[in-house]
């Protein structure tokens, strides 16, 4: 393919992602609003509001410098975004430290998608490179609050169905991290801040 045509088919499926993805992003919202107005657990309202969050960074979104043209790239970051928002609270009553762990987590992801802001991406793509807030202590914060959120979500609503969904979830995060990581450390403003933030999820571990 040449790159003029590569260009035109990444351009197409940003489009087409954004279709999909605002649709999801809609029913996950609506269900997990729903579900604070049902049972005024705030943990479902924080995760809603956290996803709504990277929904409209994801909209808002700059266009990068540079995307990666891989076609296994562009499907496990787009399975590993639409696979949680299949997720969808149960009507258990949760052990009160999973509900508060998915606050924590939801905040900690608000926080991680503001500092990143309107260089946000689902695949791995070079946009302005964001240092600052969260990004002084790992190198994928957004990333770091899946897991907690994940790991809270599960047991505060756990299901046979969403615990399909979030273990398939985790296992796309990983991949995610070392497709961008690769596509990133192209830069040496990239390979530099990963000497200075050794750690990429989770501090001293990993």
């Amino acid at each position: 393919m040449k790159p003029l045509e590569k260009t035109a088919a990444s351009a197409h499926l940003h489009r087409a992602s954004g279709v999909i993805l605002s649709i999801l992003w809609a029913l996950f919202a609506i269900a997990h609003f729903n579900g604070f107005h049902l049972t005024g657990r705030t943990s479902l309202l924080m995760f809603g509001l956290a996803e709504t969050a990277i929904g409209v960074f994801f909209l808002l979104r700059t266009q990068p410098k540079s995307c990666t043209t891989r076609p296994h790239e562009w499907v496990t970051a787009l399975a590993g975004t639409f696979l949680p928002l299949f997720l969808r609270p149960t009507t258990d009553t949760p052990i009160a430290i999973a509900d508060w762990c998915l606050v924590l987590g939801s905040t900690v992801q608000i926080v991680g998608v503001l500092s990143l802001n309107r260089s946000f991406a689902l695949v791995p793509a070079l946009r302005e490179l964001k240092t600052h807030g969260m990004y002084r202590f790992v190198r994928h914060p957004i990333y770091f609050s899946y897991l907690i959120n994940y790991t809270s979500y599960l047991t505060a609503n756990f299901s046979a169905e969403n615990l399909l969904i979030i273990l398939g979830s985790i296992g796309f995060l990983v991949a995610r991290v070392f497709f961008e990581e690769r596509h990133l450390s192209q830069t040496p403003e990239y390979r530099a801040y990963q000497d200075r933030v050794r750690w990429r999820l989770l501090p001293y571990v990993f």
